[in-house]
């Protein structure tokens, strides 16, 4: 498929930069920062000259992008370690970005689930409760329900919504300023996950080997990285705290088949791509992010096409 027809994001005009006097100096703790958005929201708070502080479980902090950066080993299932984690950082602003994300169906995640994205949500809200951070950013999923009374899709959705309510409650309830993000589908460079849709692809591609594809019928709410980093970076700044999730997305829906036909179109290759090798995952949930409900909220909005996007995504994975 030609790379124009991928649509651009709408009402590109806000600008997603942040000026670096607005940050210059202020203290913010982000955790999951050894992830895929937790890396490139440490390097553009960076650049905005925040003082940041980082938290990483498992992985080696050496793998995260080089900046000057505050690391701190924590689990945030347990609650002691967390309050004293913010008590010696006593940030200004949380980005909570750490969690379990699997999209399976299967009830034994139920209990993971909960502990990483439901219980550690809860620790690290009471933990700034506590010490008095002004502001703590709650990253949610598109796959909460939409609705009350509506039947989450997966464990993973329920750990989200349970999150997100616990958010609202802290926001009206004490003096936190809590803001749940709603992100979409995600993707970019040094996504390290390779059984993610895209990097999944590259990959294939690039070895010469035909990628094991679902129907590729499911429609997608596509956004780079760059874009959720700068939105997230953008919530630390604003003067009104949404009551509202903030959508972080395009607005725009795009079938998988597109996107595995715009990648082989970008890498040249001569594949005959089989769709329908693997079956369709039940209770896939299709949504677009309100973009007129972002820019009131952020003055805000997306700026990176599909095309740019996927485009200097593969380039990236050619290099690396």
């Amino acid at each position: 498929m030609a790379l124009s027809s991928l649509h651009s994001p709408t009402g590109t005009s806000p600008s997603t930069s942040t000026p670096r006097a607005d940050l210059a100096g202020c203290r913010v703790l982000v955790t999951g920062a050894t992830g895929f958005i937790g890396g490139h929201v440490v390097e553009m708070l960076d650049q905005a000259g925040a003082d940041v502080h980082a938290t990483a479980r498992n992985d080696n902090p050496s793998t995260s992008p080089a900046t000057p950066v505050t690391w701190h080993r924590v689990d945030l299932t347990d609650l002691a370690a967390t309050d004293d984690l913010v008590g010696e950082v006593t940030p200004e602003h949380v980005i909570h970005l750490a969690g379990l994300v699997k999209g399976a169906r299967d009830p034994d995640l139920l209990l993971p689930m909960f502990a990483a994205n439901c219980a550690g949500t809860v620790h690290l809200l009471e933990a700034a409760r506590r010490h008095g951070v002004r502001r703590v950013q709650l990253a949610g999923s598109l796959e909460e329900p939409e609705r009350p009374g509506q039947t989450p899709s997966s464990p993973y959705a329920l750990s989200k919504a349970a999150a997100h309510l616990y958010g609202d409650y802290y926001r009206a309830a004490t003096d936190v300023e809590v803001i749940n993000l709603q992100i979409f589908m995600v993707y970019g460079p040094a996504q390290v996950d390779e059984h993610k849709l895209v990097p999944y692809v590259i990959r294939c591609l690039q070895a010469g080997r035909v990628p094991e594809l679902s129907s590729g019928s499911r429609e997608v709410d596509w956004v780079y990285v760059d874009d959720v980093a700068g939105g997230i970076v953008r919530c630390c700044l604003i003067d009104r705290v949404p009551t509202r999730p903030v959508p972080l997305g395009t607005g725009i829906l795009t079938a998988i088949r597109q996107v595995v036909e715009a990648l082989v179109a970008i890498s040249g290759a001569e594949v005959e791509l089989q769709f329908g090798s693997m079956a369709d995952r039940s209770n896939e949930v299709v949504r677009s992010a309100d973009i007129a409900l972002t820019r009131d909220q952020l003055g805000w909005a997306p700026t990176t096409t599909m095309a740019e996007g996927l485009k200097m995504t593969y380039d990236w994975y050619l290099e690396n």
